[in-house]
């Protein structure tokens, strides 16, 4: 049973809030009215007799921990039909999850600090009989107190690595990104899988971003982005480290804590720094500079090696010069003269001004120039650029000036102001009505309304021709639903109003997406059993399955980018939704974000310029509903957009400036639409129906 604020917990913890909810329990912090102190209360559901017994042989050995970089465990209990409780040391503090959010990325110093600080404690839990995993390494569960000491926490419960027994199933906690391939159950855990988990926690606080997920990396082919492509500034040594232990393979790892710790501050500083509970967060750290003897060495072999390339250009020199003929060479080429001369390119409107190349001329050899040129370019672009020029023969043709003739008055186009949101100005959304779903078609400013379609089985789940004039949409739809088992596909024209189903079977087919160049359709599909994603090829009706079961049992809500060269879709791994990418052919799949074990990140809308995507997020620890986010791709950062909660089926406007959500206000289902990043929100639907799924119309 999970607890609320004020309940009183073994007639002596008062809960004063919930830390964190997972599917296993919480922890909370909470009031010991005895000693008047806070502690942290650690819950576990599981209450069959194994675990029972299991906690109490367990709790009884965390009870003697002692160390200064690890919270005390004072108290355990089993309440009958309850749970079982561990009662250790509340640490105030800020996790490094929120240090991360609030200030960004740390410092090398600084990692270096909290990394060899959780590698002492480490190597105290492995070193105890039995040895202690902590098996849920990550952002979350290091603390940094306002005076600077680090504190590994959350650990504890069916956590022991005994010697001659699996530890329970239960107790394998799964963070994605965190967690080696072992621990997903491939293999036996050891102190290894703590050292990838630590390692995994340094590369998140030195980059802001999540390593690839390493069961994806072993089965999947999927790479580990390297350290210094998030932050060349980082050193190639610390990089090197922590990528050796993010190695998918145990045996390629750091076989100790005390290894990892030595490897962290550099062989030759080992000596020179201990962390203790006196050091500060920000104290500086000295340890990652090489010794004065190898500098000294790397010195004097850089001035042997100066110095001989210096006299063999002189002997070069010297040899050349004997020759008189060589002397005009050599001034022409290795001794230019000092002149500098500026050439400014004016680069010409293609349309207004058309440039005229004059004729080159030619000698029967080029001479050497003395002459350095310099071409000042334009900092920014044309907007159109100029066209290909064809290599110069010795016969070149010039084409004359052209004439234009001006157009009469009446025969002059007026410029019609763009509609709301680019193209057509419109959007398409689904609404249940008499019990079936149909297509509405609605202007931006929200007149215009009407319906599309009048299947009278349905029709929902649909997606624009790149022109505007079709959609593809499913159909039987009478609500909306995660799935549709046994809907098929249609094209619809919209303004004739002719139907054509996709020339083959319907088989569970769903959340269709037309590509920008209009030749394909991607959408997910139950046919096979799982909900996996294909693709079908309008020209030749050729259809293809991108994505298969292996580790991902569900991949769902196809989103092409805006060449059509990739699909950004969403993966189902460990309970939790991903957003990845594949190309258009299924290969090349890598993980986009990597948000944490608590978020699921679903239905991916790509920008029109190709820059940035709108994406939907939910914490399951807080049971609340889904915010919008966007994905920035040259960064690979997250921003968290100021739109309050449920956004869901985010679209982009045709211009990029708009976007089209549903929401709900705790009564109606309605479809809105804002001007992005931050603009107020408009609803554009009213009825008490269910609107869902909204779209807006491109082309035009």
């Amino acid at each position: 049973m999970t607890l609320s604020e004020g309940n009183l917990l073994y007639n002596r913890y008062r809960v004063v809030e919930i830390l964190g909810r997972g599917g296993m329990g919480a922890v909370y912090r909470a009031t010991d009215e005895r000693l008047g102190v806070d502690v942290a209360v650690k819950e576990n559901l599981f209450t069959t007799d194994d675990y029972v017994r299991q906690f109490r042989m367990e709790a009884i050995i965390l009870a003697g921990i002692r160390h200064p970089n690890l919270p005390r465990v004072t108290d355990h209990f089993v309440i009958d039909d309850m749970g079982q409780y561990l009662i250790m040391d509340y640490i105030e503090g800020e996790d490094l999850r929120h240090i991360i959010e609030k200030n960004g990325t740390v410092s090398e110093q600084e990692a270096i600090h909290i990394g060899a600080a959780a590698c002492d404690a480490l190597a105290y839990l492995h070193s105890r009989k039995p040895p202690i995993l902590h098996r849920d390494i990550k952002l979350g569960n290091i603390k940094i107190t306002p005076d600077g000491h680090v504190y590994l926490v959350d650990f504890g419960l069916a956590k022991m690595g005994w010697e001659h027994e699996e530890t329970m199933t239960g107790a394998r906690a799964m963070t994605p990104g965190y967690s080696p391939p072992e621990q997903y159950g491939s293999a036996r855990t050891d102190a290894r899988s703590d050292i990838y988990s630590l390692g995994a926690t340094i590369y998140a606080i030195l980059t802001g971003s999540i390593p690839e997920d390493s069961l994806a990396r072993a089965i999947d082919g999927l790479t580990l982005t390297p350290l210094r492509n998030h932050r060349p500034d980082i050193s190639l040594r610390l990089a090197t480290v922590i990528e050796k232990a993010l190695e998918t393979a145990s045996a390629n790892r750091y076989q100790s804590a005390e290894a990892f710790k030595a490897a962290l501050l550099g062989d030759s500083s080992t000596d020179q720094i201990s962390v203790s509970p006196a050091d500060q967060f920000t104290a500086p750290i000295s340890s990652a500079q090489p010794s004065s003897k190898k500098t000294s060495t790397r010195a004097v072999s850089f001035w042997r090696l100066l110095s001989t390339f210096v006299l063999l250009l002189l002997i070069a020199a010297s040899i050349i010069l004997i020759n008189p003929a060589n002397r005009g060479l050599i001034q022409a080429k290795i001794f230019p003269a000092a002149t500098l001369t500026l050439t400014k390119i004016n680069i010409p409107d293609p349309v207004l001004a058309p440039t005229i190349l004059p004729s080159p001329t030619f000698t029967s050899e080029p001479k050497p120039s003395s002459t350095l040129i310099i071409t000042l370019l334009p900092t920014t672009a044309p907007t159109n650029p100029p066209s290909p020029v064809a290599t110069a023969t010795e016969t070149v043709t010039i084409t004359p000036q052209p004439t234009f003739t001006e157009l009469p008055a009446s025969l002059v186009p007026v410029p019609e102001s763009t509609p709301q949101g680019g193209g057509w100005g419109q959007i398409a959304f689904a609404s249940i009505q008499d019990k079936v779903a149909q297509i509405f078609l609605i202007n931006a400013d929200g007149t215009g309304l009407r319906a599309i379609t009048s299947n009278p089985n349905g029709a929902c789940s649909f997606d624009w021709s790149p022109d505007g004039k079709q959609i593809v949409y499913v159909s039987p739809c009478t609500e909306k639903s995660s799935k549709y088992l046994s809907s098929g596909l249609y094209i619809l024209d919209v303004e004739s109003g002719a139907t054509t189903p996709l020339p083959f079977k319907a088989r569970g087919d769903f959340e269709p997406a037309w590509s920008p160049d209009g030749a394909k359709i991607a959408f997910t599909s139950s046919r096979d059993g799982s909900m996996q994603i294909y693709v079908y090829t309008l020209a030749d009706a050729n259809l293809l399955q991108l994505t298969s079961p292996g580790s991902n049992p569900q991949s769902r809500y196809p989103a092409w980018s805006p060449d059509s060269s990739q699909i950004a879709y969403t993966v189902l791994r460990i309970g939790l939704l991903q957003i990845w990418s594949m190309s258009a052919d299924g290969n090349n799949k890598k993980q986009l974000m990597r948000t944490g074990s608590t978020f699921s990140d679903y239905v991916p809308a790509w920008s029109p310029d190709g820059l940035s995507m709108l994406y939907s997020e939910t914490n399951h620890e807080l049971t609340a509903p889904s915010s919008l986010f966007s994905y920035i791709f040259n960064t690979g950062k997250t921003v968290r957009l100021p739109f309050k909660p449920p956004v869901a089926e985010a679209r982009f406007s045709s211009d990029g400036r708009w976007m089209a959500y549903e929401t709900t206000d705790g009564i109606n289902q309605d479809v809105y639409i804002a001007s992005l990043p931050d603009g107020s929100p408009q609803r554009l639907t009213t009825s008490s129906q269910v609107d869902f799924d909204p779209v807006w119309r491109p082309g035009k």
